[in-house]
C-alpha cells in the first residue's frame, strides 16, 4: 500500500511565529514531526527502564504511541480561533492558506476553546480513546475540564456550543477534512494502520506520557534546537531525519543511571564510602538484596550511624533491580540539602557505568551553593586533572545539565538533591505536576529525617508516598526518631488498597529497626548492635542557673552548646553569657545571618567542635543556637543544655553530645549529661508553646527520665511521648486542654493540605474509557514555583531579603567584612554583570517571623518592594535578581521597617526591635 504524504494545504497551517521578525515561522505540520521525533528519541534513549514499565506497553507500542502524540499534541491549532490570529501576523503564510477557506473567528469568544482544549475535543471526535485525547488536553501542562471538552463540538445527537471556534460558517468540510488527514497521517507515521490499534491507558501512564510530550513540546518550540524557516517556504520532508537528529545531538541528554554492579560485590562498599558497611548499613543492604518486589523500606537508627551510606548502597542494589535510572534524596531544609551535597556528589563520580549523568540541587538557593556553581562550570576534566590523576575516566563525570535546571525541570536529572518540598510538590495541584512525576518514577526516592514534618505536610508525603507506591518506585525513608503511628501511616500510603496486614511491625518498639514491603507483605527486623551503649545523664536548668551550670561544667576546659526554641532567645542568652562568662567564647548559630556569613560560621564551627577538632580548638567555646544545631552540622559538643522540645527533637539535640567516639575529655565533661532547660513552674515558655504547641512539651516533660541510654531507649521515649491512645499518664485540666487544642490544630491543618492535594490513582478496569486526566486537577493550589513551595509548607510565608548597607556619602555597598573594612561599591543605575549579580543575591537573609504575620506581611512587602523598585529597579533586568526584595542598611547597620528597628552585624545577626518615637521622628 502507497504511503501517504500530508497535502500542501495541511501545510500551510502555522504553528510557531518569531515574535521579532515575522519573516520567518514554523508551519504547524513541522512542529508536530519535530515534537513526535523527540518523543520517539526520548522514549527509546533518554527514558529509564523502570518508568517504561510503569506506563505497561510493550516496547513497540509505546514508541508507537509516544510518536504518535507528538504529531496530534496540537491538533487544536486547525482551528479558525487560533488560525485566524496566528495568521495575521503572518501576511504571505495567510495569503496561500485564504486560496482555500476564510479565517475569520469571534475574538470574543476564543477564550473558550484554547487549543489543547481544541486538541482534546477535535481527537475524541476523531474517535481517539478519551485517555490519550486526554494526554494532548493537558500536554499545557493543566488537564481539561470533561464539560468543557463535551461542550466543544458535541456529538451526533446534539450540536457543540463552540463550533463557531473550528470552522468559519459553511465551511466545515475543509477543516473536518484537514483533521482527519492529519489525524491519519499521524496515525501511518506512528505505525498504527487503523484508530482501533491505539491503546487505552490507565491514568498512571497518562500521567507520565503526558510529562514525557512536555517535555518533547518544550524542547521542540525551543529554536536553539528547531530552527525556524522563512515564511516563502512550507517546509519539506527532505529536512527529516537530519533536523531531529541534529537537534537531540545539540540537546546532548545524559543517559540513565544504569547500575552494572552493586555495593554488594566484595570491597564496593568502601570503595565507594572510605569505610566497610556497620551492622545497620549490613543488615539494610541484606534486607534489599533479598527482597522480590521491593516497595518502601524505614529505616530507624540512631544518629551518626551512617544512614545516609546504608540508603546510597540500597539505592545502587534497587535500582539493578528494577531498571530505575537516577536517585532523588529529600532532607527538610536548605542547610541540610546543602550538607550532603558533597557526600552525594562524592558518591555519584563514583558510579561504575562509565557514562556520564546529571545531577541537580533542587532547592530556592541551589543557584547559590558553591560547591553546585562549580560543578556547572567546571564540567569537563582538563589535561592538568588527567596528569594529576591519570587514572581518572574522564568520562564518569558528573556535570549539570543546562536543560534541567528550570524549576519545573529540575527531578527530570539523573541525581537529585533537594528540600523534601520537590517531592512534596508531586502531591500539590500545580500546572506541570507531571514533569514531577515522570522525573521521581524513573528513580529511587530517598527522604532523610522524615519525622521532621508536620501534619500539613504530612498529607503532601502521604500522597506522594500513594503515586510513588502506584509506580512502584522503591522508597527509602530515613529516621533517628519516629513514632510507631507515623511509621505505620507512611506504608499504609505507600501501599494504598493493597492492605497492609495487621501485626506486630505496627507497635513494635525495636531499635534500630528496618521496615520493608515484599509485594503486599510487611517485613520487620530489630538490628542487633556490637557497640557499647552510650549513657547520657539529664537535669533540669531554669536560665537562672545557666551561667553557673556552664561555669562549673567548663571548669576545666572543653566546649558547650546551648539550643533554644527561637532566634530571639538565642540572640539575648548570648548576650547575657559574654557579659557574665568573659572568659569564655560565645558563638551565636542561627537562621538569620546573611548566607556568607552562615555558610563562615558554619565552616569555623566544623574546625573548632567537628570531628577532626583538637582540644585546644574547643577549649572554652560555648555555641548558642536554634534547631539549625540540630539538623545539619556533624558537631561533637563535651556538654548541652537544651531548651525543652518534644521528644524525638530533643534526642535528635542529644545526638549532638559526645558524638566522637574516642575523644579525651576534661574530667567534668567525661560523663555525657544533658541540662533542659525548662521554666521550674507548671508553665512553659511562651516562644516554645508558639513552635511546638503544649501538647507534646507536656508529654516530654512527664516522660522525660534522668539518664537516657543510647540508642536502646530512643525507641521507647518516642513511643511515650507520641502514643497516647490508650495515654498512660493521668489526666490532668491542663493536659486534656493541651491535648484538645493540639489534636484540633491537627485537623485544621490536614484539611487546609486536602483542598490542593492531586487525587490518588484510581482504576476503571471495567471501563476503560473512563481512564482519563479529565477533571484530575480543578483546584491549582498554586502557580509560581515560590507559591507552590510555600504551598505544601504550613504556617506564615517567609520574606527574604538581600541586604545591602548605604554608607555616609550615599554609596550603595556590601557590609562591611569581618575586620571592618567597607564593602566593595555596587552600581544601582544599570543591570549587575553576572559575577557581581550572584555576589548580590548571596547576600540573602530571611526577615524574622514577626515581620511575615498576617498583620504585618502586607506593609512590610509594600515598604520594601517600594524602596526596590525607585532605588533598584535596573537589578531586576538581571535573571538572578529579578523580583528579589532589598533591605537597604544605614552605615550603622540599622534599618527602619514597619515600624522596628533591624540591626545586623557579623556576631549576633539579623536583631529588631520597636521603633522609639523620638527615633520615628528623626532625633
Amino acid at each position: 500500500m502507497r504511503r501517504r504524504t500530508l497535502s500542501y494545504e495541511v501545510r500551510l497551517f502555522a504553528g510557531k511565529t518569531d515574535p521579532v521578525n515575522s519573516g520567518f515561522w514554523l508551519p504547524l505540520w513541522m512542529h508536530l514531526r519535530d515534537t513526535a521525533g523527540i518523543m520517539v528519541y526520548l522514549v527509546q534513549r533518554w527514558l529509564p527502564e523502570s518508568v517504561r514499565q510503569h506506563i505497561e506497553l510493550d516496547e513497540d507500542l509505546l514508541t508507537q504511541t509516544a510518536c504518535f502524540l507528538g504529531w496530534v499534541h496540537d491538533i487544536g491549532k486547525l482551528s479558525c480561533c487560533f488560525a485566524g490570529p496566528i495568521m495575521e501576523l503572518l501576511p504571505e503564510p495567510r495569503q496561500r492558506l485564504e486560496k482555500y477557506t476564510t479565517l475569520s473567528y469571534r475574538e470574543q469568544n476564543r477564550k473558550y476553546s484554547r487549543h489543547a482544549l481544541a486538541s482534546e475535543a477535535i481527537l475524541r471526535w476523531l474517535k481517539c480513546p478519551n485517555g490519550l485525547a486526554s494526554v494532548a488536553g493537558a500536554h499545557h501542562g493543566k488537564p481539561q475540564t470533561g464539560k468543557n471538552v463535551l461542550d466543544q463540538l458535541g456529538d451526533e445527537e446534539e450540536e457543540g456550543s463552540w463550533e463557531s471556534n473550528y470552522w468559519p460558517e459553511g465551511e466545515q468540510e475543509f477543516w473536518e477534512s484537514c483533521w482527519r488527514e492529519l489525524f491519519d497521517y499521524a496515525l501511518q507515521e506512528s505505525g498504527f494502520s487503523s484508530v482501533g490499534e491505539l491503546p487505552q491507558l490507565t491514568i498512571p501512564a497518562e500521567i507520565l506520557l503526558t510529562g514525557l510530550l512536555i517535555m518533547a513540546d518544550w524542547i521542540a518550540s525551543n529554536t536553539r534546537y528547531f530552527s525556524l524557516i522563512p515564511v516563502e517556504e512550507v517546509g519539506s520532508d527532505t529536512l527529516y531525519p537530519a533536523r531531529v537528529d541534529r537537534a537531540w545531538e545539540a540537546l546532548d541528554l545524559t543517559s540513565p543511571w544504569e547500575v552494572q554492579s552493586d555495593v554488594t560485590e566484595p570491597g564496593a562498599f568502601a570503595e565507594r564510602f572510605g569505610f566497610p558497611p556497620n551492622e545497620v548499613q549490613r543488615a539494610m543492604l541484606e534486607a534489599v538484596s533479598r527482597t522480590q518486589e521491593p516497595g518502601i523500606l524505614i529505616l530507624e537508627a540512631q544518629m551518626g550511624v551512617g544512614k545516609t551510606e546504608a540508603a546510597l548502597g540500597a539505592a545502587e542494589i534497587l535500582a539493578k533491580h528494577g531498571g530505575e535510572g537516577g536517585i532523588f534524596f529529600g532532607l527538610p531544609t536548605q542547610a541540610t540539602a546543602n550538607g550532603i551535597f558533597g557526600r552525594l556528589l562524592a558518591w555519584a563520580e563514583k558510579q561504575p557505568d562509565g557514562l556520564e549523568h546529571s545531577i541537580k540541587l533542587a532547592h530556592g538557593m541551589a543557584e547559590l551553593n558553591e560547591a553546585y556553581l562549580r560543578l556547572q562550570q567546571d564540567t569537563v576534566r582538563v589535561e592538568e586533572d588527567l596528569e594529576a590523576d591519570p587514572d581518572a575516566d574522564p568520562e564518569s563525570r558528573v556535570m549539570v545539565h543546562q536543560w534541567f535546571r528550570g524549576n519545573k525541570q529540575g527531578l527530570l536529572a539523573d541525581f537529585v538533591i533537594g528540600t523534601v518540598d520537590q517531592l512534596l510538590l508531586a502531591a500539590l495541584q500545580q500546572k506541570h505536576v507531571m514533569l514531577r512525576h515522570l522525573g521521581l518514577a524513573g528513580k529511587v526516592v530517598g527522604i532523610d529525617e522524615c519525622h521532621a514534618y508536620d501534619a500539613y505536610m504530612n498529607c503532601y508525603l502521604d500522597r506522594a508516598l500513594t503515586w510513588l507506591g502506584r509506580y512502584k518506585v522503591p522508597v527509602i525513608l530515613l529516621s533517628a526518631t519516629l513514632p510507631a503511628k507515623r511509621r505505620v501511616e507512611l506504608v499504609r500510603a505507600y501501599l494504598n488498597g493493597r492492605t497492609a496486614p495487621d501485626g506486630p511491625w505496627q507497635t513494635c518498639r525495636g531499635y534500630p529497626l528496618l521496615t520493608w514491603t515484599d509485594g503486599k507483605r510487611v517485613e520487620q527486623m530489630t538490628i542487633p548492635l556490637k557497640a557499647e551503649p552510650r549513657r547520657v545523664e539529664t537535669f533540669p536548668l531554669t536560665e537562672e542557673q545557666l551561667t553557673d551550670t556552664l561555669r562549673s561544667a567548663l571548669r576545666e576546659g572543653g566546649c558547650a552548646g546551648v539550643i533554644v526554641n527561637t532566634v530571639k532567645k538565642a540572640q539575648a542568652i548570648a548576650a547575657r553569657l559574654r557579659a557574665e562568662l568573659p572568659e569564655f567564647e560565645v558563638v551565636v548559630f542561627h537562621a538569620q545571618f546573611l548566607m556568607p556569613d552562615r555558610a563562615a560560621k558554619e565552616e569555623a564551627l566544623m574546625k573548632r567542635i567537628g570531628k577532626h577538632s583538637t582540644p585546644e580548638q574547643r577549649d572554652k567555646l560555648i555555641v548558642v543556637g536554634t534547631q539549625v544545631l540540630e539538623q545539619s552540622l556533624d558537631i561533637d559538643l563535651d556538654f548541652l543544655v537544651t531548651e525543652l522540645c518534644p521528644m524525638d527533637l530533643l534526642l535528635q539535640r542529644i545526638g549532638r553530645l559526645h558524638r566522637h567516639e574516642g575523644r579525651a575529655r576534661p574530667r567534668p565533661v567525661a560523663q555525657a549529661r544533658c541540662a533542659v532547660l525548662d521554666t521550674g513552674t507548671e508553665d512553659f515558655d511562651e516562644g516554645s508553646k508558639a513552635v511546638y504547641g503544649e501538647w507534646l512539651l507536656w508529654r516530654t516533660r512527664k516522660f522525660l527520665p534522668t539518664a537516657i541510654t543510647l540508642p536502646h531507649d530512643i525507641a521507647p521515649l518516642v513511643q511515650d511521648v507520641y502514643g497516647w491512645e490508650p495515654d498512660p499518664l493521668p489526666a490532668s485540666p491542663q493536659s486534656t486542654a493541651a491535648r484538645a487544642e493540639y489534636e484540633k490544630a491537627q485537623q485544621i491543618k490536614m484539611g487546609k493540605a486536602k483542598t490542593f492535594t492531586i487525587l490518588p490513582p484510581e482504576e476503571h478496569r471495567k471501563r476503560p474509557s473512563l481512564n482519563t486526566l479529565d477533571n484530575w486537577m480543578d483546584d491549582v493550589g498554586a502557580v509560581s514555583d515560590n507559591g507552590a513551595r510555600a504551598a505544601v509548607r504550613d504556617g506564615d510565608p517567609s520574606i527574604d531579603v538581600l541586604v545591602l548597607m548605604r554608607d555616609a556619602a550615599g554609596n550603595v555597598r556590601f557590609l562591611p567584612d569581618e575586620t571592618g573594612h567597607p564593602g566593595a561599591c555596587v552600581p544601582t543605575d544599570e543591570p549587575p554583570q553576572p559575577e557581581m549579580a550572584l555576589q548580590i543575591a548571596r547576600q540573602k537573609l530571611r526577615l524574622p517571623g514577626y515581620f511575615s504575620k498576617k498583620w504585618s506581611i502586607d506593609k512590610t512587602i509594600e515598604i520594601l518592594d517600594a524602596e526596590t523598585r525607585e532605588r533598584f529597579g535596573m537589578w531586576w533586568q538581571s535573571p538572578l535578581l529579578r523580583g528579589e526584595l532589598i533591605l537597604l542598611l544605614d552605615d550603622h547597620l540599622t534599618a527602619q521597617l514597619a515600624g522596628q528597628v533591624l540591626q545586623y552585624d557579623r556576631e549576633n545577626g539579623l536583631t529588631y526591635r520597636k521603633e522609639e518615637e523620638n527615633e520615628a521622628n528623626g532625633v
